[in-house]
Protein backbone atom coordinates (compact mmCIF):
# COMPACT_ATOMS: atom_id res chain seq x y z
CA UNK A 1 0.00 0.00 0.00
CA UNK A 2 2.53 2.41 1.11
CA UNK A 3 4.64 1.38 -1.79
CA UNK A 4 1.49 2.53 -4.14
CA UNK A 5 1.24 5.70 -2.34
CA UNK A 6 4.70 6.22 -3.30
CA UNK A 7 4.39 6.01 -7.06
CA UNK A 8 1.58 7.95 -7.43
CA UNK A 9 3.52 10.76 -5.34
CA UNK A 10 6.12 10.26 -7.96
CA UNK A 11 3.69 10.32 -11.04
CA UNK A 12 2.11 13.95 -9.60
CA UNK A 13 5.69 15.41 -9.31
CA UNK A 14 6.51 14.67 -12.46
CA UNK A 15 3.01 15.73 -14.29
CA UNK A 16 3.48 19.30 -11.64
CA UNK A 17 7.11 19.49 -13.00
CA UNK A 18 5.64 19.18 -16.59
CA UNK A 19 3.17 21.69 -16.15
CA UNK A 20 5.57 23.99 -14.08
CA UNK A 21 8.17 23.91 -16.98
CA UNK A 22 5.08 24.27 -19.86
CA UNK A 23 4.03 27.22 -17.53
CA UNK A 24 7.70 29.07 -17.59
CA UNK A 25 7.88 28.79 -21.25
CA UNK A 26 4.63 30.41 -22.09
CA UNK A 27 5.57 32.55 -19.23
CA UNK A 28 9.03 33.56 -21.00
CA UNK A 29 7.17 34.33 -24.30
CA UNK A 30 4.18 36.02 -22.93
CA UNK A 31 6.94 38.82 -21.11
CA UNK A 32 9.26 38.87 -24.35
CA UNK A 33 6.06 39.63 -26.59
CA UNK A 34 4.24 42.63 -24.32
CA UNK A 35 6.39 45.26 -25.93
CA UNK A 36 6.99 43.20 -28.81
CA UNK A 37 6.23 44.87 -32.74
CA UNK A 38 5.32 42.14 -35.29
CA UNK A 39 5.42 45.11 -38.04
CA UNK A 40 8.87 45.72 -36.98
CA UNK A 41 11.64 43.83 -38.72
CA UNK A 42 14.15 42.33 -35.90
CA UNK A 43 17.40 44.73 -36.91
CA UNK A 44 14.86 47.90 -37.51
CA UNK A 45 15.94 49.84 -34.52
CA UNK A 46 20.24 49.30 -35.83
CA UNK A 47 18.61 50.74 -39.09
CA UNK A 48 19.99 47.46 -41.16
CA UNK A 49 18.10 45.13 -43.05
CA UNK A 50 17.37 40.85 -41.26
CA UNK A 51 19.95 39.01 -43.04
CA UNK A 52 17.49 35.58 -43.56
CA UNK A 53 19.40 32.58 -44.14
CA UNK A 54 17.94 29.80 -46.06
CA UNK A 55 18.31 25.94 -46.57
CA UNK A 56 15.72 23.78 -48.93
CA UNK A 57 15.66 20.11 -48.40
CA UNK A 58 14.09 18.20 -51.56
CA UNK A 59 11.83 15.56 -50.67
CA UNK A 60 11.03 14.89 -53.79
CA UNK A 61 11.13 16.18 -57.31
CA UNK A 62 7.81 15.89 -59.73
CA UNK A 63 8.45 15.45 -63.42
CA UNK A 64 8.21 18.27 -65.82
CA UNK A 65 4.81 18.51 -67.74
CA UNK A 66 5.92 19.57 -70.84
CA UNK A 67 2.23 20.30 -71.77
CA UNK A 68 2.09 22.89 -69.14
CA UNK A 69 5.72 23.92 -69.18
CA UNK A 70 5.38 23.47 -65.40
CA UNK A 71 7.43 20.84 -62.58
CA UNK A 72 6.25 20.10 -58.99
CA UNK A 73 8.91 20.02 -55.91
CA UNK A 74 8.30 18.96 -52.23
CA UNK A 75 10.44 21.08 -49.83
CA UNK A 76 11.03 21.73 -46.22
CA UNK A 77 12.16 25.33 -46.34
CA UNK A 78 13.77 26.35 -43.67
CA UNK A 79 14.80 29.99 -42.58
CA UNK A 80 17.08 30.85 -39.77
CA UNK A 81 17.85 34.60 -38.31
CA UNK A 82 18.18 36.48 -35.46
CA UNK A 83 15.56 38.27 -33.49
CA UNK A 84 17.59 40.02 -30.43
CA UNK A 85 14.35 41.22 -29.18
CA UNK A 86 13.50 36.95 -28.47
CA UNK A 87 16.86 36.67 -26.40
CA UNK A 88 15.85 34.48 -23.10
CA UNK A 89 17.64 32.96 -20.43
CA UNK A 90 16.64 29.22 -20.63
CA UNK A 91 18.89 26.35 -21.20
CA UNK A 92 16.76 24.86 -24.33
CA UNK A 93 15.12 26.26 -27.17
CA UNK A 94 11.54 27.23 -27.37
CA UNK A 95 9.26 25.75 -29.58
CA UNK A 96 6.37 27.18 -30.83
CA UNK A 97 3.06 25.06 -31.75
CA UNK A 98 0.41 27.82 -31.36
CA UNK A 99 -0.28 29.06 -34.92
CA UNK A 100 -1.51 32.19 -32.67
CA UNK A 101 1.42 32.71 -30.80
CA UNK A 102 3.37 32.45 -34.03
CA UNK A 103 1.90 35.35 -35.66
CA UNK A 104 2.31 37.63 -33.09
CA UNK A 105 6.28 37.44 -34.05
CA UNK A 106 7.84 38.17 -36.99
CA UNK A 107 8.83 36.41 -39.96
CA UNK A 108 10.15 37.01 -43.32
CA UNK A 109 7.19 36.93 -45.81
CA UNK A 110 8.64 34.76 -48.31
CA UNK A 111 7.31 33.47 -51.50
CA UNK A 112 7.90 31.71 -54.79
CA UNK A 113 8.50 33.86 -57.47
CA UNK A 114 7.41 31.36 -60.11
CA UNK A 115 4.87 29.43 -58.33
CA UNK A 116 1.63 28.21 -60.33
CA UNK A 117 0.34 26.64 -56.99
CA UNK A 118 1.68 25.80 -53.70
CA UNK A 119 0.08 24.48 -50.52
CA UNK A 120 1.62 23.75 -46.88
CA UNK A 121 1.00 20.27 -45.56
CA UNK A 122 -1.36 20.14 -42.52
CA UNK A 123 -1.17 15.83 -42.14
CA UNK A 124 -1.51 15.05 -39.17
CA UNK A 125 -0.41 18.00 -37.69
CA UNK A 126 0.41 21.59 -40.01
CA UNK A 127 3.98 21.00 -40.58
CA UNK A 128 5.80 23.84 -39.38
CA UNK A 129 8.57 24.19 -37.38
CA UNK A 130 9.18 27.43 -35.59
CA UNK A 131 11.99 27.27 -32.28
CA UNK A 132 13.71 30.28 -30.64
CA UNK A 133 17.40 29.47 -28.55
CA UNK A 134 18.71 31.66 -26.13
CA UNK A 135 20.50 34.17 -28.76
CA UNK A 136 17.54 34.89 -30.49
CA UNK A 137 18.34 32.68 -33.00
CA UNK A 138 15.07 31.56 -34.89
CA UNK A 139 14.24 28.08 -37.26
CA UNK A 140 11.08 28.67 -39.18
CA UNK A 141 10.98 25.83 -40.96
CA UNK A 142 7.51 24.54 -42.88
CA UNK A 143 6.41 21.70 -45.48
CA UNK A 144 5.37 23.35 -48.88
CA UNK A 145 4.54 21.49 -52.05
CA UNK A 146 4.71 23.69 -55.09
CA UNK A 147 3.99 23.99 -58.40
CA UNK A 148 6.72 26.01 -60.40
CA UNK A 149 6.67 27.69 -63.92
CA UNK A 150 9.50 26.29 -65.84
CA UNK A 151 10.05 27.88 -69.43
CA UNK A 152 10.89 24.44 -71.62
CA UNK A 153 12.96 24.46 -74.72
CA UNK A 154 11.74 21.61 -76.56
CA UNK A 155 13.75 21.91 -79.99
CA UNK A 156 15.40 18.82 -78.99
CA UNK A 157 12.68 17.04 -77.68
CA UNK A 158 12.78 13.80 -76.19
CA UNK A 159 16.68 14.31 -76.23
CA UNK A 160 16.64 17.64 -74.74
CA UNK A 161 18.53 18.97 -71.42
CA UNK A 162 16.32 21.45 -69.01
CA UNK A 163 17.01 24.02 -66.72
CA UNK A 164 14.70 24.77 -64.27
CA UNK A 165 14.09 27.48 -61.67
CA UNK A 166 13.16 27.88 -57.98
CA UNK A 167 13.00 31.60 -57.50
CA UNK A 168 12.61 32.79 -53.76
CA UNK A 169 12.25 36.75 -52.71
CA UNK A 170 9.93 38.31 -50.26
CA UNK A 171 7.04 40.06 -51.10
CA UNK A 172 6.42 43.36 -49.48
CA UNK A 173 10.06 43.88 -47.94
CA UNK A 174 13.02 45.67 -49.81
CA UNK A 175 16.62 44.84 -50.01
CA UNK A 176 16.80 47.44 -47.27
CA UNK A 177 14.18 44.97 -44.53
CA UNK A 178 15.44 41.54 -45.40
CA UNK A 179 18.75 40.46 -47.04
CA UNK A 180 18.32 36.51 -48.11
CA UNK A 181 21.26 34.44 -48.47
CA UNK A 182 21.90 30.66 -48.98
CA UNK A 183 22.74 28.00 -45.96
CA UNK A 184 27.18 28.06 -46.26
CA UNK A 185 27.81 24.42 -46.71
CA UNK A 186 24.33 22.95 -48.11
CA UNK A 187 22.67 25.17 -49.34
CA UNK A 188 20.19 22.83 -51.25
CA UNK A 189 20.29 19.16 -49.83
CA UNK A 190 18.83 16.63 -51.67
CA UNK A 191 18.31 12.66 -50.12
CA UNK A 192 20.87 10.12 -51.51
CA UNK A 193 17.61 8.03 -53.12
CA UNK A 194 16.08 11.18 -55.25
CA UNK A 195 14.39 10.00 -58.39
CA UNK A 196 12.78 12.22 -60.99
CA UNK A 197 10.56 10.57 -63.46
CA UNK A 198 12.30 10.28 -66.53
CA UNK A 199 14.64 13.16 -66.13
CA UNK A 200 18.34 12.57 -64.15
CA UNK A 201 19.45 15.38 -62.27
CA UNK A 202 22.96 16.54 -63.35
CA UNK A 203 23.48 19.46 -61.33
CA UNK A 204 22.04 22.47 -59.65
CA UNK A 205 23.53 26.20 -58.70
CA UNK A 206 22.32 28.58 -56.08
CA UNK A 207 22.52 32.14 -56.73
CA UNK A 208 22.05 35.19 -54.60
CA UNK A 209 20.52 38.29 -56.58
CA UNK A 210 19.06 41.97 -56.27
CA UNK A 211 16.17 42.06 -58.07
CA UNK A 212 14.97 45.59 -59.23
CA UNK A 213 10.95 46.28 -59.39
CA UNK A 214 9.14 49.63 -59.60
CA UNK A 215 8.16 48.94 -56.05
CA UNK A 216 12.20 48.64 -55.04
CA UNK A 217 14.70 46.26 -54.92
CA UNK A 218 13.90 42.76 -53.20
CA UNK A 219 16.70 40.60 -52.46
CA UNK A 220 15.96 37.06 -54.47
CA UNK A 221 17.12 33.51 -54.40
CA UNK A 222 17.55 31.24 -57.17
CA UNK A 223 18.69 28.13 -57.62
CA UNK A 224 19.08 26.36 -61.49
CA UNK A 225 18.11 22.92 -61.52
CA UNK A 226 19.90 21.18 -64.67
CA UNK A 227 18.04 18.25 -65.82
CA UNK A 228 18.79 15.91 -68.14
CA UNK A 229 15.17 13.98 -70.14
CA UNK A 230 15.72 9.87 -70.16
CA UNK A 231 15.22 8.74 -73.57
CA UNK A 232 13.94 4.91 -72.53
CA UNK A 233 10.37 5.92 -71.99
CA UNK A 234 10.04 7.43 -75.68
CA UNK A 235 12.26 4.76 -77.76
CA UNK A 236 10.00 2.08 -76.54
CA UNK A 237 6.50 3.98 -76.74
CA UNK A 238 7.37 6.06 -79.68
CA UNK A 239 10.23 5.50 -82.23
CA UNK A 240 10.29 1.61 -81.70
CA UNK A 241 6.26 1.34 -82.60
CA UNK A 242 6.78 3.92 -85.80
CA UNK A 243 10.24 1.91 -87.03
CA UNK A 244 7.53 -0.59 -87.02
CA UNK A 245 4.88 0.79 -88.92
CA UNK A 246 6.76 2.13 -91.39
CA UNK A 247 8.60 -1.37 -91.92
CA UNK A 248 5.06 -2.56 -92.30
CA UNK A 249 4.27 -0.23 -94.69
CA UNK A 250 7.24 -1.51 -97.32
CA UNK A 251 5.43 -5.39 -97.27
CA UNK A 252 2.70 -4.00 -99.68
CA UNK A 253 6.43 -3.70 -102.47
CA UNK A 254 5.97 -7.82 -102.40
CA UNK A 255 2.45 -8.11 -103.12
CA UNK A 256 0.87 -8.35 -106.65
CA UNK A 257 0.12 -4.74 -107.96
CA UNK A 258 -3.24 -5.71 -108.68
CA UNK A 259 -3.69 -6.79 -105.44
CA UNK A 260 -5.84 -3.57 -104.45
CA UNK A 261 -7.63 -5.16 -101.58
CA UNK A 262 -4.24 -6.53 -99.37
CA UNK A 263 -2.08 -3.40 -100.58
CA UNK A 264 -4.70 -0.73 -99.93
CA UNK A 265 -5.43 -2.57 -96.27
CA UNK A 266 -1.84 -2.38 -95.25
CA UNK A 267 -1.26 1.37 -96.52
CA UNK A 268 -3.74 2.89 -94.98
CA UNK A 269 -4.41 0.66 -91.40
CA UNK A 270 -0.46 1.95 -91.18
CA UNK A 271 -1.28 5.33 -91.67
CA UNK A 272 -3.98 5.78 -89.52
CA UNK A 273 -1.98 3.97 -87.03
CA UNK A 274 0.67 6.59 -87.26
CA UNK A 275 -1.33 9.18 -87.26
CA UNK A 276 -2.97 8.33 -84.32
CA UNK A 277 0.04 7.88 -82.70
CA UNK A 278 1.28 11.17 -83.51
CA UNK A 279 -2.15 12.08 -82.17
CA UNK A 280 -1.14 10.99 -78.79
CA UNK A 281 2.47 12.35 -79.15
CA UNK A 282 0.97 15.76 -79.34
CA UNK A 283 -1.04 15.73 -76.60
CA UNK A 284 1.58 15.41 -74.24
CA UNK A 285 3.62 18.98 -75.76
CA UNK A 286 2.57 22.51 -76.22
CA UNK A 287 1.68 23.98 -78.92
CA UNK A 288 4.84 25.75 -79.81
CA UNK A 289 5.84 27.37 -83.53
CA UNK A 290 9.38 25.66 -84.06
CA UNK A 291 10.38 21.87 -85.52
CA UNK A 292 10.77 19.56 -82.53
CA UNK A 293 12.88 16.28 -82.85
CA UNK A 294 10.08 14.21 -82.59
CA UNK A 295 8.17 15.98 -85.09
CA UNK A 296 10.88 15.63 -87.57
CA UNK A 297 10.74 11.42 -86.80
CA UNK A 298 7.09 11.52 -87.25
CA UNK A 299 6.79 13.65 -90.40
CA UNK A 300 9.72 11.51 -91.93
CA UNK A 301 7.47 8.20 -90.87
CA UNK A 302 4.37 10.13 -92.59
CA UNK A 303 6.49 10.42 -95.61
CA UNK A 304 7.68 7.03 -95.73
CA UNK A 305 3.85 5.22 -94.59
CA UNK A 306 2.70 7.92 -97.48
CA UNK A 307 4.81 7.50 -99.87
CA UNK A 308 4.36 3.71 -99.79
CA UNK A 309 0.69 4.39 -100.60
CA UNK A 310 0.90 6.36 -103.68
CA UNK A 311 3.53 4.18 -104.88
CA UNK A 312 0.65 1.61 -104.61
CA UNK A 313 -1.72 4.10 -106.55
CA UNK A 314 0.87 4.82 -109.42
CA UNK A 315 1.86 0.49 -110.19
CA UNK A 316 -2.33 -0.29 -109.83
CA UNK A 317 -2.72 2.65 -112.12
CA UNK A 318 0.29 1.14 -114.57
CA UNK A 319 -0.59 -2.67 -114.08
CA UNK A 320 -4.48 -1.92 -115.22
CA UNK A 321 -3.32 0.83 -118.06
CA UNK A 322 -4.20 -0.64 -121.25
CA UNK A 323 -0.60 -0.32 -123.76
CA UNK A 324 -1.49 1.26 -126.75
CA UNK A 325 1.82 1.86 -128.21
CA UNK A 326 4.57 -1.09 -127.67
CA UNK A 327 7.30 1.63 -128.26
CA UNK A 328 6.40 3.25 -124.77
CA UNK A 329 7.94 0.11 -123.18
CA UNK A 330 11.36 1.43 -124.59
CA UNK A 331 11.39 3.78 -121.57
CA UNK A 332 11.86 0.84 -119.07
CA UNK A 333 13.77 -1.81 -121.37
CA UNK A 334 13.06 -4.31 -118.76
CA UNK A 335 9.54 -4.60 -119.83
CA UNK A 336 10.04 -5.53 -123.47
CA UNK A 337 8.74 -9.23 -123.38
CA UNK A 338 10.13 -12.15 -125.46
CA UNK A 339 10.07 -12.06 -129.29
CA UNK A 340 8.11 -15.25 -129.12
CA UNK A 341 5.39 -13.64 -126.57
CA UNK A 342 2.56 -11.68 -127.61
CA UNK A 343 2.90 -8.18 -126.34
CA UNK A 344 1.39 -7.48 -122.90
CA UNK A 345 -1.80 -5.80 -123.13
CA UNK A 346 -0.82 -3.77 -119.98
CA UNK A 347 1.95 -1.97 -118.30
CA UNK A 348 2.16 -4.58 -115.55
CA UNK A 349 6.19 -5.30 -116.25
CA UNK A 350 6.60 -1.71 -115.30
CA UNK A 351 4.41 -2.21 -112.39
CA UNK A 352 6.74 -5.05 -111.08
CA UNK A 353 9.81 -2.99 -112.31
CA UNK A 354 8.74 0.14 -109.96
CA UNK A 355 8.18 -2.66 -107.26
CA UNK A 356 11.79 -3.97 -107.51
CA UNK A 357 13.23 -0.31 -107.40
CA UNK A 358 10.82 0.12 -104.08
CA UNK A 359 12.19 -2.78 -102.30
CA UNK A 360 15.53 -1.00 -101.98
CA UNK A 361 14.75 2.69 -102.76
CA UNK A 362 12.55 3.33 -99.46
CA UNK A 363 14.30 0.90 -96.61
CA UNK A 364 17.41 2.53 -98.04
CA UNK A 365 16.07 6.34 -97.69
CA UNK A 366 14.56 5.54 -94.28
CA UNK A 367 18.32 4.22 -93.55
CA UNK A 368 19.86 7.26 -94.53
CA UNK A 369 17.39 9.15 -92.39
CA UNK A 370 18.47 7.50 -89.45
CA UNK A 371 22.45 7.64 -90.05
CA UNK A 372 21.46 11.58 -90.21
CA UNK A 373 19.07 12.22 -87.51
CA UNK A 374 20.34 10.03 -84.41
CA UNK A 375 24.12 11.50 -84.39
CA UNK A 376 22.69 15.11 -85.29
CA UNK A 377 19.96 15.24 -82.09
CA UNK A 378 21.93 13.19 -79.72
CA UNK A 379 24.95 15.29 -79.93
CA UNK A 380 22.82 18.15 -79.96
CA UNK A 381 20.43 17.18 -77.17
CA UNK A 382 23.73 16.60 -75.02
CA UNK A 383 25.06 19.41 -75.38
CA UNK A 384 22.56 22.12 -75.49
Amino acid sequence: MKSLLVMQLIVLLFLAGCVKGITQQRQILENLLATYDVNEWPDADFDRPTDVSVQMFINSFGSLNAANMDYSIDVFLRQHWVDSRLQHSRNRSITIRDPDMQKRIWRPDTYFHNVKDAEFHVVTMPNIQFRIDGTGHILYSVRVTAELSCNLKLEHYPFDEQSCLAHLSSYASTDEIVNYHWVEGIPIDLPDDLEIAQFDLLNYYPVEEVMPLQTGNFSSLKVDFQLRRQNGYHILQTYVPTVLIVSISWVSFWLDPTSVPGRVSIGVTTLLTLTTLAGGIRQQLPPVSYIKAIDVWVGMCMIMVFGALLEFTLVNWLANKKLVDNQTCKIIPVCKSDEDEEAPKTYVNQAHFIDRISRGLFPGSFLLFNLIYWPYYLSNGMHE
